[in-house]
């Protein structure tokens, strides 16, 4: 009896033998839902799956799982937040449309909480698929259940939670028309939300540390809007105010720190020639600072803020920066070799950088050097007809352009043009590029009369067909 009492409540339906069905290969789909993708289950609700799932139809009928909606909330909220943090997307998305689903049954469709579940699943279609549209309607259709319905708050603690879930939908409306290059609506967001949070501050329940992280997610997001409208001034005050409040809540030498070093870094270079390249390098040396002090050899965030202090001293311009540059890149380059291999994606990534600096350094024959032996590389990680080996042909021609070597840069030139025609496409801006650069090349009468590459390079150095027809007076 005392099993009995632990299984959930079930009914029997009538439902037709497998046999009427005939021979079928369909699994049940909890064993799908509760298992992940090695097939092995979910150890929180391994349990539970053996309940759901090990019933078989005896005499044609089939028991059917009566477990109450509050209880399959949880259930599927606890899966959500899992495979959130092992980065399964899909399943962590389907989680979140099914708390969505049980939310609207227990509370129904014009409560608060159900606004909430819709919102939760906007945010997981922004930061688990970057689907910044559906984020963007999700968190619309949120934002109308709140603001149209009537809420009524039954303690201090429940109104700072209703606080808590328009900050987040307003949020999710910035942060999504960052993205969709929405600037006025997502600033307009963000100003609501920075209202509603100081309301929220005001309440005798809400403790300062909960204040610190909202503020803290609340600058970020509004950081990031003013670095994308160029808008420097203020973004930098936003930056200046998070460095604050990480200090404060998770410590000087913490991940989030690091992150928000690098990420006033990069906003500061962006200015170009404006930039104060001695603000710029002191704030990635701090990172990597930090990462050196939480993370061992090799690993990327190492790497990145490195290669990220390599590029802030080239950035200079001195002689005196170069040797500091070279350093820092030859270290980030031996650690990917180290680490992943030399046919790596990052290990690639990183050499191309290298040849880049070397290049500004008027360095071309080492550049040249490491640009011609990644590329078989190249075409093996991400194909011979991929972006990154059609760029790498493009550096290689650029090489061969400055050494004066004008028919090996047409070539080169040409195996770019090739590769961005069948994978752009011939309308797209970088495809029109190389094609005017090699338009000028073919114009060239001494190239022109000793070498041709095809008729239809031939065509090319032909005078453009002009359509006016001149009048005779």
């Amino acid at each position: 009896m005392a099993d009995e009492e632990t299984l959930p409540l079930v009914v029997e339906i009538s439902r037709p033998t497998r046999e009427a069905w005939g021979p079928t290969n369909e699994t049940d789909d909890n064993e799908d839902i509760y298992t992940d993708n090695e097939g092995e289950p979910d150890n929180s609700t391994e349990e539970q799956v053996t309940q759901t799932t090990n019933y078989k139809p005896r005499n044609g009928q089939r028991k059917v799982d009566m477990t109450p909606p509050e209880d399959n909330l949880k259930r599927s909220e606890k899966l959500a937040k899992q495979y959130s943090l092992k980065n399964k997307a899909d399943k962590a998305i389907r989680e979140l449309i099914k708390c969505m689903a049980y939310t609207r049954i227990i509370y129904g469709p014009s409560h608060w909480k159900y606004a909430q579940s819709i919102a939760n699943l906007a945010e997981g279609y922004l930061d688990l698929k970057n689907y910044w549209a559906q984020a963007e309607h999700h968190a619309d259709t949120a934002r109308s259940i709140l603001l149209h319905g009537s809420h009524l708050a039954s303690s201090m603690e429940e109104k700072a939670s209703l606080y808590s879930v328009l900050i987040q939908i307003y949020g999710i409306i910035g942060r999504a028309s960052t993205a969709l290059k929405k600037y006025p609506e997502a600033e307009q967001a963000l100003q609501k939300a920075d209202k509603i949070l100081q309301e929220r501050a005001k309440l005798s329940c809400v403790t300062d540390r909960e204040c610190n992280l909202l503020d803290i997610s609340l600058y970020q997001c509004m950081a990031r809007l003013y670095a994308k409208e160029k808008k420097h001034a203020l973004a930098c005050e936003k930056y200046d105010k998070i460095l604050e409040l990480s200090t404060k809540e998770f410590g000087p030498d913490s991940k989030q720190v690091m992150q928000t070093y690098t990420e006033y870094g990069q906003l500061e270079q962006s200015k170009g020639k404006y930039a104060n390249h001695d603000k710029v390098i002191d704030l990635f040396l701090r990172a990597h600072s930090i990462a050196s002090a939480i993370h061992k050899e090799g690993h990327p965030d190492l790497i990145d803020t490195a290669l990220n202090l390599s590029q802030a001293h080239a950035g200079t311009g001195l002689e005196e920066s170069e040797s500091s540059a070279l350093s820092y890149m030859e270290d980030c380059l031996r650690s990917c070799t180290t680490i992943h291999g030399p046919s790596h994606a990052k290990t690639l990534e990183v050499q191309e950088q290298f040849a880049k600096m070397l290049l500004r350094m008027d360095k071309t024959s080492e550049a040249m050097q490491i640009l011609q032996s990644s590329l078989p590389s190249k075409c093996e990680v991400f194909g011979d007809y991929s972006e990154q080996v059609a760029d790498t042909y493009k550096l290689i021609g650029s090489i061969y352009l400055t050494q004066g070597n004008i028919e090996k840069a047409l070539l080169t030139y040409k195996k770019c043009h090739t590769i961005e025609s069948l994978l752009l496409g011939k309308n797209h801006r970088k495809t029109k590029d190389t094609q005017h650069t090699m338009e000028i090349l073919l114009s060239n009468p001494n190239l022109s009369h000793t070498f041709v590459l095809n008729k239809e390079d031939q065509l090319l150095k032909r005078p453009r067909f002009c359509n006016v027809v001149g009048r005779t007076k």
